[in-house]
């Protein structure tokens, strides 16, 4: 599952061996560092997403419901303009998506 916080873009994906765990991936490792303080941040420099935790799945849940709790802006981008390059990344999906569904209705 893809999923875009005000801390950054994240992957997360059962773990291949462990089925208790989630593989949580970061393409920076900012939002690892915040959603998840204290936890061992793996660096792959060959990996699409260089930086990844392994984590207990009831330590992922309750992080990520208080992020959605705690929403209280009325647009996603607009709060995330402090980081321009993530700011600038969120705007290109934004348009891709506009465009999917744009295609989509034309179908």
């Amino acid at each position: 599952m893809w999923t875009f916080t005000t801390k950054g873009f994240l992957s997360i994906v059962q773990h291949d061996s462990m089925h208790e765990h989630f593989q949580v991936k970061a393409r920076v490792a900012t939002p690892l560092e915040e959603l998840w303080p204290g936890h061992e941040i793996q660096k792959i420099d060959w990996a699409d997403y260089r930086f990844r935790i392994t984590i207990r799945k009831d330590e992922v849940i309750p992080v990520l419901a208080k992020e959605i709790e705690s929403i209280l802006y009325t647009s996603f981008k607009n709060e995330c303009e402090e980081d321009d390059s993530y700011h600038h990344a969120l705007v290109r999906v934004w348009s891709t998506m506009f465009n999917y569904q744009s295609e989509s209705e034309e179908a």
